[in-house]
């Protein structure tokens, strides 16, 4: 078993893969069910992630990553994508297991299933602003439909990252792309107008001259502040 850090250190941002190469798409499949134990905001799980790999869906992909190198020759390309749409059948599955567990504990109190069955409703239902008490008991942190929007995009780039260090582990590679055309992509996947598209990630074999050039990282002291 590789060590984490091995696998860090061995993931770049790759932009041109080896069109020779025997890749095994199977690495992919494993890699995305591992992206499905990442990390994310209430174990809502409010992601999808789309998988284009055929030759007609990669060329019009292609197309819509803006002709970008990492997307030209990569074998496929996974769409990490938002799915607010979902949240009622999250909660309705997350609160059937809160429920089935204290099944046996008929006195637990009705704050103990709230979470999943009134707040997670109030949150991803509509509402247009909730607002919380401050640590001071007085007004305090304001959370709007656009906070809810980001939640979501930071679940989604988690099982992203997640993915792709799956894929280094597996000596595969990858390279997370942002410049792409949103409203093309979301009409070429028959994506709903409430999903949002998080990122693209390419995957492939790296060919030498796809890494462009030694990593480049500044001072741990520049970014890490004690207290």
């Amino acid at each position: 078993m590789k060590r984490f850090s091995d696998v860090v250190n061995y993931r770049r941002a790759v932009r041109k893969y080896d069109s020779e190469y025997a890749f095994d798409h199977d690495v992919v499949t494993q890699a995305l069910e591992l992206a499905t134990l990442a990390p994310n905001s209430s174990n809502m799980q409010l992601w999808e992630f789309h998988r284009v790999r055929s030759p007609e869906m990669l060329e019009k992909m292609k197309a819509c990553c803006l002709g970008q190198n990492a997307a030209k020759s990569a074998n496929e390309l996974i769409v990490f994508v938002t799915a607010p749409q979902k949240w009622r059948d999250r909660a309705d599955m997350n609160a059937k297991v809160i429920r089935d567990a204290f099944a046996s504990k008929p006195n637990t109190p009705e704050h103990v299933f709230a979470y999943y069955e009134k707040d997670m409703p109030f949150l991803y239902g509509g509402v247009d602003l909730i607002e919380y008490k401050g640590l001071d008991g007085e007004k305090g942190q304001e959370l709007r439909k656009n906070d809810v929007r980001v939640i979501l995009n930071k679940s989604a780039a988690l099982a992203a990252m997640t993915f792709m260090y799956a894929l280094a582990e597996a000596d595969y590679d990858s390279c997370p792309m942002e410049g792409f055309e949103e409203g093309a992509i979301k009409s070429l996947l028959n994506l709903p107008e409430e999903s949002e598209v998080c990122m693209v990630v390419s995957c492939g074999k790296r060919r030498p001259e796809g890494v462009y050039g030694p990593r480049l990282r500044v001072d741990l002291s520049d970014v890490v502040i004690e207290h």
